[in-house]
């Protein structure tokens, strides 16, 4: 699937971080290691790294020195993990330029702890940004990122610089954080959905993302592999259908699959009906198609639909409306060849191919939509071009509000367009989707704003409960990619429980990648991971489903919480900084009286003191048990919040 971070707040962002007992003795200083090439005096990228590194280059247009790294054009990224000291404040800064002042270079921030955070410039004189953080008590290294999204140009950055401000102020202690739920968005005449239909959706938390094509039989299941290696179509589509070792579904079973994600405790289920190859696993009656009913004989996403929703779990699919089939995706303007990797130049009827690409994007989403049965979550994937991000360009390329604009460029033939009755207009993307599923939930990836946004990847899941936006984060069970890739090492069964905690207690769903190979058998390694997370869900699932993050805020590496009703849930995380003590103490519950106290894993009763600030001090804990987290019950003896 697409690897890009998801859009990062411009602000700057206080951690609060709440503990209320004193804090403890700080732990031996990490070995810390400065910033490796700061000034890029090295004459080369020495020390940064990422995949889109290939579009970073040494520049001497530098602010100091002989030299500065040039981010582009286009998306143009330099990564650096960095050593810090736990529970300390830094300053980050940099000097930005770009080369015309219409474009952005960006300064990031992440993985200390809390909220990544950025700062950016289009000012084409260099100038000097900053930001502050505070690393988390359990984090000894940060990310940072140099990145140019998007534009012809590029952005220059030089003199990073790392300063120690001093030790983290004390912990506060919290109340109640008041609830909220994100305000309802219209764009393009549609609107997101009412919070009655987003329910089943909040109350699942956990789901079955299933990368699966013909890539899975193609250099270990890259599921990029097609652009990575730089195949044309002809040359791909050849490697994906051959006979011996090409892509046969001849195993397919989803009726396994959805027993496992039932075993896992999942609550839904994802599979990519259509990846930025083109491959489309469903019937397609658009000429440029390329399909499994015309490969296999075989409509896979209905075989999968009609196996999901007999298992009682909730339909979703997958579908990239981008594809490196069309060498106009390139330059769907005619006037503004991105960079690509298949050596494609200037043409003429490049804007026609794109306009092509578009129409059979419609085409398949009416057939998507229209020919199986409910379909109650789209994830999207791929609305951008080129490549790069262009929000306004893509906004007027794919039309996805209620209706296609009639005097746009890129015109849908007569024969693949849906009207609405009424008006007799064009319906555009979300005019489809309201048309035919009014109750489906989408994510933001198709220009769109979305009811739902989407975080990506394996790294921790930092900072507060999200309450702007309905969120979700997808990671793949598999270390080293989303497509299938033969032995690959998985996360464990440990990882998997902390990523799915860290998710629920800030209120984001964690939808898990699962690799299945060519013949469409998942992996027996993956299996056993989410075997054994169903089994521990089996006994501490009442503080993960129907619940929400709160009623007060987590801190990273240490405790999150989740509640429903009158029962708070407190996760506790292996860096839990009084572990030691064999106590939990949680932050003030206010005049609210307490019924119990019990260990979810073990249903044992524990003991426990009201303290003089209101919070709750849990003896007698076994962080032994579940090290990884341990879960425990509060009752109260009503209701947290009054509905």
């Amino acid at each position: 699937m697409t690897t890009a971070l998801h859009p990062l707040s411009r602000l700057l962002c206080v951690i609060a971080l709440a503990i209320c007992l004193p804090a403890s003795p700080r732990a031996a200083e990490p070995t810390l290691s400065p910033l490796l090439n700061a000034d890029f005096e090295t004459g080369n990228l020495t020390g940064w790294k990422d995949w889109r590194l290939r579009r970073a280059e040494i520049s001497k247009n530098a602010h100091a020195g002989q030299y500065a790294v040039a981010l582009g054009p286009e998306s143009a990224r330099c990564v650096q993990q960095v050593k810090i000291r736990p529970d300390s404040r830094y300053r980050l800064s940099a000097w930005v330029k770009t080369d015309s002042g219409a474009e952005q270079v960006e300064l990031v921030v992440q993985d200390y702890g809390g909220p990544a955070l950025s700062v950016a410039s289009a000012i084409p004189d260099y100038t000097r940004v900053s930001l502050e953080f505070t690393s988390a008590h359990t984090s000894d290294s940060f990310l940072v990122t140099l990145w140019h999204r998007v534009g012809p140009g590029r952005g220059y950055v030089d003199s990073l610089e790392l300063e120690y401000l001093g030790e983290a102020p004390e912990p506060v202690l919290q109340a109640f954080v008041a609830r909220a739920e994100p305000e309802p968005k219209t764009e393009g005449g549609v609107t997101t959905l009412p919070a009655e239909d987003m329910k089943w959706y909040l109350d699942a938390k956990f789901g079955m993302f299933i990368h699966w094509g013909v890539y899975s039989a193609i250099d270990k299941g890259n599921e990029w592999v097609m652009h990575t290696k730089a195949y044309k179509p002809e040359v791909y589509r050849a490697r994906a259908e051959d006979p011996e070792n090409g892509f046969n579904a001849s195993q397919f079973n989803p009726a396994e699959w959805a027993e496992l994600a039932k075993r896992a405790g999942m609550k839904y289920a994802v599979l990519t009906t259509r990846h930025h190859d083109g491959y489309a696993l469903f019937d397609s009656k658009h000429p440029n198609s390329w399909t499994s009913v015309k490969h296999l004989g075989r409509d896979l996403v209905k075989e999968y639909t009609d196996a999901i929703r007999k298992s009682g779990l909730h339909v979703g699919l997958y579908y990239s409306p981008m594809s490196w089939r069309y060498p106009g995706y390139y330059n769907v303007t005619g006037k503004n060849l991105k960079p690509n990797v298949f050596g494609y130049t200037a043409e003429d009827w490049h804007p026609e191919n794109a306009r092509l690409m578009k129409e059979e994007v419609y085409e398949q989403l009416s057939v998507l939509l229209a020919n199986y049965g409910s379909i109650e979550y789209m994830f999207w994937d791929g609305g951008y071009l080129g490549q790069s991000t262009d929000r306004p360009l893509e906004d007027r390329f794919w039309d996805t509000g209620q209706y296609q604009d009639p005097k746009g460029d890129w015109q849908v033939g007569e024969a693949f367009i849906e009207r609405d009755p009424a008006s007799g207009k064009a319906l555009g993307i979300m005019g489809l989707v309201r048309k035919h599923q009014p109750k489906m939930i989408v994510n933001e990836r198709f220009g769109w704003v979305g009811d739902v946004h989407g975080e990506e990847g394996s790294a921790a899941t930092t900072g507060n409960i999200r309450t702007e936006m309905h969120m979700e984060k997808c990671m793949s069970v598999q270390k080293g990619g989303w497509g299938h890739v033969p032995n690959a090492k998985v996360q464990t069964f440990e990882e998997v429980a902390v990523f799915l905690s860290d998710c629920v207690v800030r209120n984001i769903n964690l939808l898990l990648n699962v690799a299945p190979d060519r013949h469409g058998v998942i992996p027996q390694n993956q299996q056993d991971v989410l075997i054994k997370t169903g089994q521990w869900l089996d006994k501490v699932g009442t503080a993960v489903y129907n619940t929400r993050g709160g009623p007060w805020q987590p801190l990273h590496g240490e405790y999150g919480f989740t509640y429903t009703g009158d029962k708070i849930y407190c996760h506790i995380y292996s860096g839990y900084r009084n572990k030691a003590t064999g106590t939990f103490t949680t932050q003030s519950l206010g005049a609210k009286a307490v019924s119990k106290v019990t260990d979810l894993y073990t249903g044992k009763e524990l003991p426990w003191r009201k303290n003089a600030n209101n919070t709750l001090t849990i003896e007698q804990v076994n962080y032994e048990q579940t090290p990884y987290v341990t879960i425990l019950q509060i009752t109260l003896n009503d209701n947290i919040y009054k509905d």
